[in-house]
């Protein structure tokens, strides 16, 4: 039986408006299962301002967590603060704390949070299948980086000032509990800029193979960087020769997410959010799978898969689009 361990940490990041990179080391107790991250604090504006795409969310550009264990090092956890949001609207079906839209010239007070979730089962708060054993590690990171406030925000910013506290949500094991053979979820990003030619193109590694891959999500952007959901017309996924999805229409997906992930209202027109969507290979309502020797994690087995064994083939409308995948992964 584990026990819960609600704590926020004495130790805080603070954002100015200027570009960096900050560290917070992790205590290393018990099994880390979430880490909630919010930010609250000002921003002021000297004049009118015209916003960025999401603006706020924009100044966190990466999210990583990178632990350190037996000799060897890896970051388990890298995502940018607007994927990260908009993954966490999917998986909580509404919208975390966010005020992120101020454009007068004014001081306006400001916050938005996101969550770092480390549980198979979204929706089970008792969920510690791939929680972090952090007693087991030589350390454990949360690194945040941060872009300026013109980037990240908009025009006419005289100054932002921003405190990020952290939250763990940890579970306590008893003593005659064995986490050490944990499996290891990671939740990596990795973006592609597509031909500069119009039609489908193939993508030997879009996917990271050699694991359990349970999901994808997926941002298209134009080549300017802005979101968009017109320019991928649609999708086809082979294991080898064989297809497991096969010309999917982009604005299809979003439908299934919309039936999958019970969002609670739209926020882009008929779209969940526009220029994102998720492929799935697990199911997000039921992700274990009884099993004659119990449960297992739901997904696509990717063991013993070389590079190129699972293709991405995207048809596009528009050349130079820009596409990023958020893949959770599941190895052990």
């Amino acid at each position: 039986m584990v026990l819960k361990n609600y704590r926020t940490l004495t130790s805080t990041q603070t954002y100015d408006g200027t570009a960096s990179t900050q560290t917070t080391d992790l205590p290393r107790d018990f099994l880390i299962q979430r880490i909630l991250l919010n930010f609250n604090g000002t921003t002021v504006l000297g004049g009118t301002s015209t916003l960025v795409e999401d603006p706020l969310l924009s100044c966190v550009s990466a999210i990583r967590i990178k632990a350190v264990g037996e000799g060897s090092s890896r970051t388990i956890f890298d995502v940018s603060g607007a994927d990260l949001y908009y993954m966490n609207l999917f998986d909580n079906a509404f919208g975390l704390d966010l005020d992120n839209t101020d454009t007068s010239a004014a001081t306006h007070t400001q916050q938005m949070g996101f969550i770092c979730d480390m549980r198979i089962n979204k929706l089970d708060p008792d969920d510690f299948s791939v929680a972090i054993p952090s007693y087991l590690l030589s350390t454990l990171q949360l690194e945040i980086e941060y872009t300026t406030s013109a980037l990240g925000y908009g025009t006419n910013v005289t100054s932002q000032s921003f405190t990020c506290s952290i939250t763990l949500i940890e579970g306590i094991p008893e003593a005659s509990e064995d986490f050490s053979g944990n499996p290891l979820l990671t939740v990596l990003s990795k973006t592609f800029n597509a031909a500069a030619s119009t039609g489908e193109e193939d993508f030997d590694t879009f996917f990271q193979v050699g694991a359990l891959v349970r999901r994808s999500f997926l941002k298209v952007e134009t080549s300017a960087g802005a979101r968009t959901a017109t320019q991928l017309d649609d999708f086809t996924i082979k294991s080898g020769q064989i297809p497991l999805m096969s010309k999917i229409k982009y604005d299809a997906n979003v439908n299934k997410d919309i039936q999958n992930y019970r969002v609670s209202e739209t926020i882009d027109g008929f779209t969940i959010v526009n220029g994102y969507t998720m492929i799935d290979f697990a199911n997000n309502r039921q992700p274990f799978i009884p099993t004659a020797s119990g449960l297992k994690i739901d997904g696509l087995s990717t063991v013993g898969y070389n590079v190129g064994d699972l293709v991405f083939t995207g048809n596009f409308d528009t050349a130079s689009c820009i596409i990023t995948r958020i893949q959770e992964t599941v190895e052990g």
